[in-house]
């Protein structure tokens, strides 16, 4: 049965951290030694924190690999090496992701195909959709031609699901494709028809006719793509260009990552580019998790973007190449320390935002009050920076954001 729409995760992310001091911070039970500011940087020392600890948190609670955790860190490895919808159409601009650690995590797919997963020891994957409509959410509807899925479809959106899983092997990943074709193919073998896709005659694909949508599956070394295409209207040649072209775009950034063995997996470091260690944790864990602590290149944060087109050309003017989420807080590595106090002082414009009281003490630091607010979207933003870092914190009481930004602009001077 070819899918309609697959899962959740609307991308979210505002972004930026922590300016100047030096208060140098010792001891694993939390306890800070005083330090003496360098020149020309204040004494962090006199900012007021509240109660937020200014601990680099590695330094508080150290992280203990596990494979649990392991398989979360590869799947977030594996975000910067997919496509985004963006890299297609300009039009594919609207975004959902999905972590898939584990095979029972892959709801984007059937429980039949979950079973193929399970059955060739699938090691960890990560799901990414696009669409050209705002409202079409691509991977919120569960597997199957169910009636929301066909009031979904009214909107005549072009979009696409594309998951990539990785596999012990090449001919597991090989057993994977042929395996899970034919368990979503088997779901109703009647209505569905095999399609052949000339470019890339290993793939195994089919659609229904009269339903606007067609899966392609296929391998690539240890890995297998699985790909849900739509499109406005039901015409076979124009879904077999369409997943003929993402296959093209696809296929060979796979050649660019090596695939992880269990061994490899364990050791992954959850913050290799000491990126989540310099900002704000207020509940001081380590445990790697897709939205509360994880850290992505350029193109894994935009696949965390409900809008994967907006902004970008910022985020590029200043150099920006790795992101993190810790907890509420956000942080950006940017090419040098102008370039932070750049995107610092204009990654919270908008027309959403109003000017809002700078937190007293930080230089360079900005705060808005947000038009909008939601569950991921508190009444108050901030953004610091510090040397070639920008921190961004959020509270619905602009005193306590002030807090937060004073505390992990304070956090940035004591991880150097």
């Amino acid at each position: 049965m070819v899918r309609s729409g697959l899962f959740p995760h609307a991308n979210k992310a505002l972004i930026s951290a922590a300016i100047v001091s030096l208060a140098f911070v010792l001891s694993s039970c939390g306890s800070e030694i005083d330090g003496t500011p360098l020149a020309g940087e204040i004494d962090v020392r006199t900012l007021d924190v509240g109660t937020y600890s200014t601990v680099p948190v590695d330094q508080v609670d150290e992280y203990s690999p596990n494979y649990s955790s392991g398989r979360e860190l590869a799947s977030f490895r594996l975000a910067d090496h997919l496509i985004l919808g963006t890299d297609i159409d300009p039009k594919l601009s609207y975004g959902f992701w999905k972590s898939i650690p584990r095979p029972s995590a892959a709801t984007n797919v059937t429980k039949a195909v979950i079973s193929t997963l399970e059955a060739n020891r699938m090691l960890y994957g990560f799901g990414t959709a696009s669409s050209d409509q705002v409202n079409y959410t691509t991977f919120a509807l569960a597997p199957g031609d169910f009636v929301l899925a066909d009031i979904q479809r009214n909107l005549k959106p072009t979009y696409f699901g594309l998951t990539v899983f990785q596999f012990p092997d090449a001919d597991a990943a090989t057993r994977a494709a042929a395996d899970m074709e034919r368990a979503d193919f088997d779901v109703d073998p009647n209505a569905n028809q095999q399609v052949q896709i000339s470019k890339h005659p290993s793939a195994h694909a089919h659609w229904r006719p009269g339903v606007p949508t067609m899966l392609t599956t296929i391998s690539r070394g240890s890995y297998v793509i699985n790909l849900l295409v739509g499109t406005a209207e039901p015409e076979l040649p124009q879904l077999t260009a369409f997943a003929e072209k993402i296959l093209d775009a696809q296929l060979p950034k796979l050649d660019g990552v090596s695939p992880l063995s269990p061994m490899e997996i364990l050791k992954l470091s959850e913050d290799p580019d000491k990126i989540l260690r310099r900002a704000l944790n207020p509940e001081q864990l380590t445990v790697p998790d897709p939205e509360k602590f994880a850290t992505y290149g350029l193109q894994g944060f935009f696949h965390m973007r409900r809008d994967q087109a907006e902004r970008r050309a910022m985020y590029e003017q200043v150099g920006a190449d790795r992101f993190g989420f810790v907890w509420g807080t956000q942080v950006i590595r940017t090419r040098d320390a102008k370039a932070a106090e750049s995107l610092a002082s204009t990654v919270l414009d908008g027309p959403k935002t109003g000017p809002a009281d700078a937190p007293p003490g930080i230089p360079n630091a900005k705060c808005v009050e947000n038009k909008e607010t939601s569950l991921t979207v508190k009444r108050f933003s901030c953004a610091v920076s510090y040397r070639r870092y920008v921190d961004i914190v959020q509270s619905h009481q602009l005193t306590d954001a002030h807090q937060r930004a004073a505390a992990t602009f304070a956090v940035m001077a004591n991880s150097q």
